[in-house]
């Protein structure tokens, strides 16, 4: 894992006006691990902490503990691509607190992930007016890009502002996912 500057050339996805979490997902997993507006991505730090726009921390045997900074530049996002998460959920199955989801290959892990979460945290909390958002990311052993099947389980959320579920991939738990909820109100 070696770079110094990555430029992506990031579309949207669906009717989204912001570039997704997966996209930015999915681009480190192929660009910084191996194997665009846009947005830039570098190991140095901005002087002005309002320019990221991500921040991805990352652990190798060689470097230890580093941060990647994603930081919009200048070129405008002109692209976009479908996007139907109903499509990804169509075979997800809910029981209580737990979720879980077979591939489908058209969808990357990423995009199972977050959407098998989203729609996992609006049928527990049923009653929130708001919208959930992809917020953080922890995975034990690095980045995954191939699975047969992801199983969540919603462990606690923090006055309802952020919301914490496990995640387990092919029957081993791999880490922990975060949405935040912004209330509509």
């Amino acid at each position: 894992m070696c770079f110094r500057n990555l430029y992506s050339d990031f579309v949207f996805k669906g009717n989204r006006q912001y570039v997704h979490g997966t996209s930015i997902y999915d681009f480190l997993l192929e660009n910084v691990v191996g194997g665009g507006g846009g947005g830039r991505f570098t190991t140095d730090k901005p002087k002005n902490l309002t320019e990221i726009l991500c921040m991805a921390k990352f652990k190798d045997e060689k470097r230890g503990s580093f941060k990647v900074f994603g930081i919009e530049y200048e070129k405008e996002i002109t692209k976009r691509i479908p996007y139907d998460e109903s499509v990804i959920m169509k075979e997800a199955i809910f029981n209580g607190e737990e979720a879980s989801i077979s591939k489908n290959s058209q969808y990357s892990f990423i995009e199972h992930l977050v959407s098998l979460n989203k729609s996992s945290l609006s049928k527990i909390f049923d009653d929130i007016k708001g919208k959930f958002y992809f917020s953080r990311l922890e995975l034990k052993n690095g980045f995954i890009k191939d699975f047969e099947t992801i199983q969540l389980h919603f462990k606690v959320h923090f006055n309802y502002q952020l919301m914490q579920s496990a995640i387990s991939v092919d029957g081993q738990e791999v880490g922990q996912i975060y949405f935040s909820c912004k209330n509509d109100e």
